[in-house]
């Protein structure tokens, strides 16, 4: 079974006929009844010198007698051996690919992106009465939210090939496509979603979620939930876990925002979209470690724990250079310091955590000492955003020697003095300003 259900994915893929050659059925048929014949036979033979009833294998004969006359009746020519995919049969191949991306798999991003251009001019090609069949109306729906052209269910609007009860779906869904998100969300809400099937109620909910959570945050959630909820394993899921994690954190709860991060790394760390939600969850604990940078490390190492230790060795350091940028020096430093105490962490990233960890005390350590340890640093090793913040780095020491904070002859004069200011604002200052592109280049 898995094995056919392989060939028919690779058939729509291709753009071919689902082919069912009914005489090779017939022989492949034939076959099979006479080994299952002899089985049975071979495996009664044992129960009959017991003294079972022999009637049984006489039934397995008369079966067998059966299937053979089925098998080699006569052909009607007018049977159909073949139909070209059915929109139903393309989404099921979509959503194959879409869950395949879940787990990781790039290639079926590029491979899901032919396959909805090579359908889309046979969706609007199609023969009016295949929209009769409601399992191709939620697949073309699918279809124009999963990146399809909008054409086809605009042709279907605009031909009158659905009934009455579609429309408000139909038009919600095409103003989606088209970023008209307020006829969108106007017309989607009309639908009763509880009436739809599980996947295509999903996915509109997670179109919902997306929509609202731009001016209406809090009402976005518990279309997300309902996302998740409804399709659990897929890339549905997979969405509205991260963009719900970000929008709870807004709404101040805390520890559900927690659960969820912890949830989409249990579930899709190897998504090929992680890399945007690991962007979204360093600014979630960056974020906190504002008011209480304590509290904030303890949350973010909770939630990493399943992790493997390079992974989190990757995520600690993002958030310390993210805070490093954002002026939150003793959090960076706190975060570099723990991704750096992890084993198993690749040579690069312990390069560039080394780099953040002495960036983030430049204002509190000695000069001569810290000029030393980022001189140490195999600058080739580096990012060319990491290379920018070590030249960054050697320009806030040279600040420090033209200016250096000595003992004045008064002493209570001196720290007014406007050309001696605080070393660590300076230090703030200088090498957030060289971190700018790397803010405005961050999902």
């Amino acid at each position: 079974m898995r094995r056919a259900a392989g060939w028919t994915l690779g058939v729509l893929m291709l753009g071919q006929a689902l082919a069912l050659p009914v005489p090779a059925l017939a022989e492949a048929a034939e076959a099979e009844t006479a080994a299952s014949s002899a089985d049975h036979g071979a495996a009664a033979a044992p129960g009959a010198a017991e003294g079972e009833a022999p009637a049984t294998g006489a039934a397995h004969g008369q079966a067998a007698a059966t299937g053979a006359a089925l098998a080699t009746a006569p052909f009607d020519p007018s049977w159909k051996t073949s139909r070209t995919p059915m929109p139903f049969d393309v989404m099921r191949s979509v959503q194959f690919l879409q869950d395949q991306v879940a787990r990781g798999n790039d290639r079926a991003i590029r491979v899901q992106a032919l396959l909805l251009r090579r359908f889309g001019p046979t969706f609007l090609e199609a023969d009016p009465v295949v929209w009769k069949d409601p399992r191709n109306v939620r697949a073309v729906i699918l279809f124009t939210l999963s990146g399809g052209s909008s054409e086809v269910i605009d042709r279907l609007a605009g031909e009158s090939l659905l009934d009455e009860t579609q429309t408000a779906l139909v038009q919600g869904a095409s103003a989606y496509v088209r970023n008209d998100l307020e006829t969108a969300a106007k017309r989607l809400l009309e639908v009763d979603l509880a009436s739809l099937e599980p996947v295509l109620a999903a996915q509109l909910s997670l179109v919902l979620g997306q929509i609202l959570q731009i001016d209406h945050p809090a009402d976005a959630l518990p279309h997300l939930d309902r996302a998740r909820l409804l399709a659990p394993g897929t890339l549905i899921e997979e969405a509205a876990l991260r963009l719900e994690a970000t929008l709870v954190e807004a709404q101040g709860e805390r520890t559900f925002a927690d659960r969820l991060a912890r949830q989409y790394f249990d579930r899709y760390a190897d998504s090929s979209y992680a890399g945007n939600f690991e962007a979204r969850f360093a600014a979630i604990y960056v974020g906190r470690a504002k008011t209480d940078p304590g509290a904030a490390m303890a949350a973010m190492a909770d939630v990493l724990a399943g992790l493997p230790d390079p992974r989190q060795a990757r995520l600690f350091l993002s958030a310390s250079r993210r805070s490093l940028v954002e002026g939150n020096l003793k959090f960076a430093n706190d975060a570099a310091q723990k991704g750096l105490s992890l084993e198993g962490v690749a040579e690069a990233d312990r390069v560039r955590g080394r780099l953040y960890e002495v960036a983030s005390r430049l204002g509190t350590t000695d000069p001569a000492g810290a000029r030393s340890e980022l001189e140490a640093i195999d600058a080739a090793q580096l990012h060319p955003e990491d290379a920018k913040l070590l030249d960054a780095a050697f320009g806030v020491l040279d600040s420090i020697d033209a200016h250096p904070l000595v003992a004045a002859a008064d002493p209570v004069a001196a720290p007014s003095t406007p050309e001696a200011p605080s070393v660590l604002s300076r230090a703030e200052q200088a090498l957030a300003q060289a971190s700018q592109d790397l803010i405005a280049s961050k999902p």
